[in-house]
């Protein structure tokens, strides 16, 4: 009954204005938030990183260890996290609201609140009319909102991550930086990832800021997994007669009946990405394309070098084959 009374009793009221940041933790690590002032695995709720600003604090008390904890509030992408934390970790800010750990932490929710569908959030990050967002100027409200539905149904799942920032410029009423983010995207039959590197202006308000341009300096996607098939030279030697495509790199028909030597470099079950046929030809090799229908509903389609016309030469590109596009490739022989 007394420890009841002494933690009523020490149970603070703070309901001031000030906003706070996380201090004594690591670069790049976070704060844990905490269902209730104990620390246990269980009562975990979510995560604060390390350069949070604008975190406000709702009230304080003391645990039954003597150690004081807040229960705070911090915006977080197109959400908030609320949840108790130890007192320690957090120190009322101090530096200017445009400082550069107060730009990070704008722009790391910004392009958080994008992994939500916050359609009723874009005024809260931009500033309308924008000068530019991407490759379009003067972009209203209401076209970034339809260009925002659009993508939102077509990559249902989205998560972004800003790798790197620097500050390019200062002025009285904006500031430019860029940004490299990470990405990977999901729909309902594709996926992607990659990253942009890519310009923000920002026009500082009184205690945030808004974007009011945002250009891709670059945008890179990352190649999908090649779906390559195990090799079985014995399986390959009873296909000899399997249908061969030829696209227009190949300079010379092959005759029937004639043997042909090839380096095969993959199987594919799916549509060939073209890149990969690229590299090929980007290395000095022509190629081929064998189709096979082990079964009516099943097509693999198998990637061959050549033809060589000994099995010398095409030994000979073998070792560079693998080095450059394919470290499984293996010599083939096909009777046509």
């Amino acid at each position: 009954m007394k420890k009841i009374i002494l933690l009523s009793l020490l149970l603070i009221g703070i309901g001031n204005a000030t906003e706070y940041q996380i201090v004594h933790l690591k670069k790049g690590g976070s704060l844990n938030v905490r269902e209730v002032p104990v620390v246990t695995s269980r009562t975990t709720v979510g995560r604060i990183p390390a350069y949070a600003t604008g975190i406000k604090i709702q009230r304080c008390k003391y645990n039954r260890d003597g150690n004081k904890w807040c229960y705070i509030s911090y915006p977080m992408g197109g959400s908030h996290i609320e949840g108790w934390v130890n007192r320690r970790f957090l120190s009322p800010v101090k530096s200017s609201s445009h400082s550069k750990r107060h730009i990070q932490n704008f722009l790391q929710n910004f392009y958080m609140a994008d992994e939500e569908n916050f359609l009723d959030k874009l005024q809260v990050f931009y500033k309308f009319p924008m000068q530019q967002y991407l490759w379009k100027k003067n972009v209203s409200f209401l076209q970034l909102r339809s260009k925002k539905v659009r993508f939102y149904k077509k990559w249902g799942k989205r998560n972004y991550h800003m790798t790197y920032m620097k500050i390019l410029k200062r002025r009285s009423n904006y500031i430019d930086v860029k940004t490299t983010v990470r990405w990977k995207m999901k729909g309902r039959d594709d996926f992607q990832e990659g990253k942009d590197v890519q310009k923000v202006r920002l026009i500082p308000t009184k205690n945030s800021f808004k974007v009011l341009a945002l250009k891709n300096l670059s945008h890179y996607v990352k190649p999908k997994p090649v779906e390559v098939e195990e090799k079985n030279e014995t399986k390959e030697v009873k296909e000899l007669k399997d249908e061969i495509l030829l696209p227009a790199l190949v300079e010379k028909t092959p005759v029937k009946g004639k043997i042909q030597y090839y380096i095969q470099v993959a199987s594919f079950f799916k549509p060939i990405n073209s890149r990969y046929l690229r590299n090929i030809t980007k290395n000095g090799f022509h190629y081929v394309i064998q189709k096979v229908k082990p079964t009516e509903k099943t097509t693999i389609q198998r990637v061959l070098i050549g033809p060589f016309e000994t099995p010398q030469k095409a030994k000979a590109s073998l070792g560079t084959v693998r080095a450059t596009i394919s470290k499984n490739a293996y010599l083939k022989t096909l009777a046509l």
